[in-house]
């Protein structure tokens, strides 16, 4: 199991559903900020693959900061 989702089951004290309906939240959350930055300018790409790996290098960021 990642870091992300260890922190995921300790913030829900252990209860799996939880775990994953804060998950599934925190996903929501991300795409709803990603697609308000792409429509506005913000994120640009010429390739999938380049989106992924800002995305990617972003999500590492704020994950280190937690």
């Amino acid at each position: 199991m990642n870091d992300l989702g260890r922190a995921y089951l300790e913030a829900s004290d252990g209860d799996a559903r939880d775990a994953l309906r804060r998950a599934l939240g925190y996903a929501l959350i991300e795409m709803a900020e990603i697609s308000g930055q792409v429509s506005r300018g913000f994120v640009r790409a010429q390739r999938p693959a380049d989106l992924a790996k800002k995305l990617g290098r972003d999500r590492r960021a704020w994950e280190a900061s937690r």
